[in-house]
């Protein structure tokens, strides 16, 4: 536990010193800071494992976190969480082995062709371990924007969520359906807390946060000031499901956050953990087999988790299973 968590202060601080934000840009980590994950992860223990998640306020990050203990707990497995970007970085980090375990949203998943460059083809190199809980797209502003629709974000300052993340796909594929381009509005790429941040101070009007229910940042901003959900009405997700095909319609309950009063018709896309293809068919097997045989304490960490459902582990993903996870479901009767 204690390693667990050295481990993932040291990784944090790396990340952290290596970002950097310019007229609301968030940078990934520079080439030198990646150099360092390498070495630091070229230097640990064959037995550590490094679960790659998201920004800290997000739910790949506290899941990854309770995960992280599962297999500690359960597999003697010393493991830690790494703060990045979420899914395409994180695609990249598995598929380097600078992590073993990483999160993604399907639809990221479904474009690692388009990734292909020298040689370098994650869709290789990576197995899926299990689907997840779905994401819900949740657009928030404040009470005082005068926003009401996706259209009045047309001259506002909106954040599109990180580079290299699935909030940023999804929500430039949003605005792209309503037919809003980066010369319609101001795009900042802001990560969940400067998002929240930003919203506070005024400094935006409005932001995407792609994520299971509730987010974090959404539920502390909620308590702080008047906030609102931005309806995505249904034709554009149909529009979106008919082009892409990986999102379907959803519903953000009544009191999610503090002041939601009714239904926020949304949409909402699948996540997938996944891991490289050169882990062991054993230590593939155990670390899903864990998951599944220790969900309840999963869903302690945050509710999402309770929609991680074993019979929907193989569903739509667009990725090769890693032999070790396909084993146990066959064993469990999952095999679609």
């Amino acid at each position: 536990m204690k390693l667990r968590a050295l481990f993932t202060a040291a990784l944090l601080l790396a990340f952290l010193a290596g970002c950097t934000i310019e007229n609301g840009r968030q940078e990934i980590p520079s080439p030198a800071i990646v150099h360092a994950h390498q070495e630091q992860q070229s230097s640990k223990s064959n037995d550590v494992l490094i679960i790659a998640t998201g920004d800290m306020s997000g739910v790949y990050f506290s899941l990854g976190q309770g995960m992280a203990d599962l297999y500690e707990k359960y597999n003697g497995m010393a493991s830690g969480t790494q703060v990045t970007n979420a899914s395409f970085q994180n695609t990249k980090l598995v598929s380097r082995k600078n992590a073993e375990l990483g999160f993604a949203t399907i639809d990221a998943l479904g474009l690692l062709e388009k990734q292909k460059r020298k040689g370098e083809d994650p869709q290789k190199t990576l197995r899926a371990l299990t689907s997840l809980y779905p994401n819900y797209i949740q657009i928030v502003t404040t009470e005082k924007s005068g926003i009401h629709s996706l259209m009045d974000l047309t001259g506002k300052k909106v954040s599109v969520g990180s580079i290299d993340s699935g909030t940023k796909l999804i929500a430039e594929r949003t605005l792209q359906a309503v037919g809003l381009t980066s010369n319609h509005f101001k795009k900042l790429t802001l990560s969940f807390s400067q998002s929240a941040d930003a919203l506070r101070n005024g400094n935006i009007d409005a932001a995407f946060f792609v994520s299971g229910l509730p987010n974090p940042e959404i539920t502390s901003l909620s308590a702080e000031l008047p906030i609102k959900l931005i309806p995505v009405p249904e034709k554009i997700v149909n529009r979106l499901q008919h082009q892409f095909g990986y999102y379907s319609q959803a519903v953000i309950p009544p009191e999610t956050y503090e002041g939601q009063q009714n239904d926020i018709s949304t949409f909402a896309i699948k996540n997938v953990l996944f891991t490289n293809k050169d882990m062991s068919n054993k230590e593939a097997y155990n670390l899903v087999k864990t998951l599944y045989e220790h969900l309840p304490e999963l869903e302690e960490i945050h509710p999402s988790a309770r929609d991680i459902k074993l019979l929907e582990a193989k569903t739509g993903i667009p990725l090769k299973f890693h032999p070790g996870a396909e084993k146990y479901f066959s064993e469990h009767g999952v095999y679609h």
